[in-house]
């Protein structure tokens, strides 16, 4: 669906980039794992055409992204961004809405079908109730359920989500993994994460790529990618693994 083929992205002259591959499948969950710095907002917004590769190619459904229009992009390809505040007096419906904005929509014109994929994200994100609440009255933790409801609402079948459990509690976090989960699993969308808690790469993502210094230094399965020797190496901490009794999966605990 999406492939990066050894791209390369420069910030005037510091490279913060180099050589990164990657194939977003469907059915597929990434998580895009690594410290601060090290590359990860910038392999998004270059997997969604928002900053210029100096080097390689992205290909969207076998076609170039640099030959595709924003709109195009936007019908298959859905961003969930670092949660920001919205001082505008919108509504979280009127918000949601404007993902729609690739189907030709705006404000007093949007569709049936805009507003049936509108009402269908909140009720996924369990947002309902809050339609008609201003997004600057919500806190950090409803704006970004907020945000993921907008990229839902665009059904675009590529998610590309930036930490998209920040200021969210346990309950949500979960709830958002869960809803890309079964995204990928029914309806065989392709998602890349950025998150910092590798527990929920674990549990969740198909793939985790470990990026350091603007290059993918690790890629894999999760039980290939979260050693010992990996997360020392990239995190500078030492943790210990076990298998989570729940669900099978890997658990990682820092140790201090």
């Amino acid at each position: 669906m999406l492939e990066a083929r050894n791209i390369s992205v420069k910030y005037g002259d510091a490279a913060v980039l180099a050589d990164a591959s990657l194939l977003l499948s469907a059915g597929r969950i990434t998580a895009i794992v690594g410290a601060n710095g090290a590359g990860k907002t910038t392999l998004i917004k270059a997997l969604n055409g928002s900053v210029p590769i100096g080097a390689g190619e992205i290909l969207l459904d076998g076609h170039s992204l640099s030959t595709l229009s924003r709109a195009a992009i936007a019908r298959k390809v859905a961003v969930v961004a670092q949660e920001t505040e919205s001082r505008f007096p919108v509504t979280v419906r009127e918000f949601v809405l404007t993902g729609r904005f690739a189907y030709g929509s705006s404000f007093g014109w949007e569709s049936p079908d805009d507003l049936e994929a509108a009402e269908r994200a909140l009720e996924d994100c369990r947002l309902e109730n809050f339609a008609g609440r201003l997004m600057n009255s919500l806190s950090g933790g409803e704006r970004q359920r907020v945000v993921l409801a907008r990229a839902l609402a665009g059904e675009g079948r590529v998610l590309l989500l930036d930490e998209p459990t920040a200021n969210l509690d346990l309950a949500h976090q979960t709830l958002m993994f869960r809803l890309v989960r079964e995204r990928c699993e029914q309806r065989d969308y392709s998602a890349a994460i950025i998150t910092h808690d590798l527990n929920l790469a674990a549990e969740f993502a198909d793939e985790v790529v470990m990026l350091a210094a603007g290059k993918i230094v690790y890629k894999g399965t999760p039980q290939e990618v979260l050693t010992r020797d990996n997360i020392r190496e990239i995190f500078n901490v030492e943790v210990m693994l076990d298998t989570n009794p729940s669900s099978g999966k890997a658990r990682v605990t820092q140790l201090y």
